[in-house]
This record gives C-alpha cells, structure tokens and sequence, in this order.
C-alpha cells in the first residue's frame, strides 16, 4: 500500500472508537510490509490512538528499553493471541499528546517502513526504533521562540510552499512539504526532491548542508532552492507568511496536518510577536543536483565515512540557475 495519509488513519480509529466488553485492545490491519504486520489500534480503557507493529520473533533483538516521548508511550505486547510467534511494539498516544502531531508521526513511520521493505530485517527493525527515538527527540524539545537563523529558514520553506500552492492543485503542495518532519529534502514531489537553502545575509550565501544525504539522494530530479531574503518594511512578516497559508491549507482540508507541521518546525502562535521583521524574497536561485554539481557523493566515500556536514559557498557557483519553473518543469509538476 501507497499513498499513507493522516485522513485515512483517522479514519481507521474512529472506526475502534467503542470498546467491546472488557477488551484491552481493538485492532484493525493497515498493511504487511515483508514480514511486518501493520495496525491501527485503540487502547482501553482510555480509547487512545496507537500504532501497532509486528515483527518475526528476534528481529528487534534484545530490548533494554523502548523509545518514549513527550506525547506518545512504547510498550511492548506480549501474550496477545493475534501475534503468537511475533515481537510487538505498540506506539501509543499519551492523553495529553497532540493528536495530529500523533497522526503525522504515525504517517511518516509507515512510509519510513514501506519505503525500507527490501532491506535485511535487522536493518528494517533497527530503522524503525531509530526513527521513533527521533520522534521522542522532537517532542521532547522545550517550547521556545525561534532563533533569527530558524526564522529566516522557515520563511524560506514557506515561500517555497506558497509558490507550489500557486501552481499545483489541492493539498499536493501541502503534502509535498517534509522539511519539519526531519527528511533529508525539504520538499518531496514525485519521485524527486527540492531542498531549500535560506540566507538573510548580502555578501556570500553559505549554505550548510546537513548530511550526505540531503543532495546525494536516491530521489530524482534533485534541485537545490537558494532564496535570498531582504528586510523591507514592504514585505511579509512570519506571521503573514503563516496565515495566508493557513487560509489556503483549510480551502484545500489540510489546515489541521499544515498546523502540526508549524508546530514542528518550532512555530508556536504564543510567540508570535517576536516574529515581527516583514522580508522580501530577493533572489530565488535553483539548481539542478547533476553529476556536476559540487557535493558531497557516498560513492566517492571511504566506506569509514558514514556521515557528514559540510558548508558550500552557494554564491561562487557557476552552475546554471534552472529557476523555480524549469525545476517544476523538470519534476512533472509545473502548471
């Protein structure tokens, strides 16, 4: 199964909503992903959302402790007769959780297995608890303002945003941005990528690049956005960029996933007054992450190196700029 959404999985839940006798658990099977098992479930008797997923008996190893978070518990099921021969973790929204946030990460976990399914299984499972240890990391993070490099960074995602919902139809732009949910591209479009670079500076732009991944991927077409920002008393401020994209997710039924994906990205609305310096998009470069572009390759890697960051001097590039248009072009996705 494609195609993972948090409206399907609402769906899923609301259907567990009513306890049957004394039962602990309601399941309902999304998937099986290789040897994986896939369900929904509620947990009773408080009736909370949860993900329940499957292994083979030893694929997750030996457990001296499972991951936890801020807005959901890791347990492990045991003795349930729906998975005799399984090791059974069951992700489980606490009631003071966020439910959409809940929902995103449930979202992101099952694409996360799908897209690993021809991996070796200690790799899958390994993988698995790896991202859900993320997720714990995110939501666990305290509740402060953004810094003037995070702003400037989020702004830049959401100009990004707000030229795709001018050009593509229904929530495709919507559901096309993974920057807050920590993927190496900030924009997935098809089977390629956009990764967006943001500067508020006029002299050299240099963008740090966060991971090998992040312009060495499998996902192609792969472009690089490098947007320059200028203060102008003329121009938007966070907060504008945020509400007319707001007003643009609920006309298209995304308002619920775009505000938990703010939230991500470390956008609360008690903070809005600190978000006041109005900007202008200056320049809007793209390039094409071709053989020639100068990045990082695993390829070209000693197998000791398994990861890094780097910075690249995105101003001294003699790349050709595609623009905006010829990078939508390019990926099948202009109007």
């Amino acid at each position: 199964m494609t195609g993972w959404t948090e409206d399907g999985l609402i769906r899923a839940w609301r259907a567990l909503a009513e306890q049957q006798g004394d039962e602990e658990w309601r399941l309902v099977n999304l998937a099986t992903i290789e040897a994986v098992a896939v369900h929904a479930g509620r947990h009773f008797p408080d009736s909370r959302e949860a993900l329940v997923v499957a292994f083979p008996t030893g694929w997750i190893g030996k457990l001296d402790s499972l991951p936890e978070g801020r807005g959901f518990e890791a347990n492990l099921i045991e003795g349930h007769p729906s998975f005799h021969g399984r090791d059974v973790i069951a992700l489980i929204r606490r009631l003071e959780g966020t439910f959409d946030i809940f929902a995103i990460m449930v979202v992101d976990l099952l694409r996360f297995l799908e897209d690993r399914k021809a991996k070796d299984a200690k790799t899958l499972a390994s993988g698995f608890l790896q991202r859900v240890r993320d997720w714990q990391s995110f939501m666990s993070r305290g509740l402060r303002p953004l810094s003037q490099e995070a702003q400037a960074g989020l702004y830049g995602e959401l100009a990004t945003l707000k030229l795709l919902a001018d050009v593509l139809p229904g929530g495709t732009p919507f559901d096309a941005w993974k920057g807050p949910m920590h993927a190496a591209q900030d924009f997935h479009l098809g089977s390629g990528a956009i990764e967006v670079k943001t500067t508020t500076t006029t002299d050299a732009f240099k963008a740090r690049i966060n991971s090998i991944e992040q312009l060495d991927s499998e996902r192609q077409p792969m472009f690089l956005g490098a947007i320059r920002l200028k203060e102008d008393t003329t121009g938007l401020n966070l907060n504008d960029m945020v509400d007319g994209l707001r007003e643009v997710a609920g006309e298209r039924g995304r308002r619920r996933s775009f505000d938990a994906l703010l939230v991500m990205s470390g956008y609360y609305d008690e903070h809005s007054a600190q978000y006041e310096r109005r900007l202008l998009v200056d320049e809007f470069r793209c390039y094409n992450i071709d053989e020639e572009f100068p990045a990082v390759r695993r390829a070209k890697l000693p197998p000791q190196v398994t990861a890094a960051t780097y910075t690249l001097d995105l101003s001294s590039l003699s790349h050709p700029d595609i623009e905006f248009e010829g990078a939508l072009s390019t990926l099948g996705m202009a109007g």
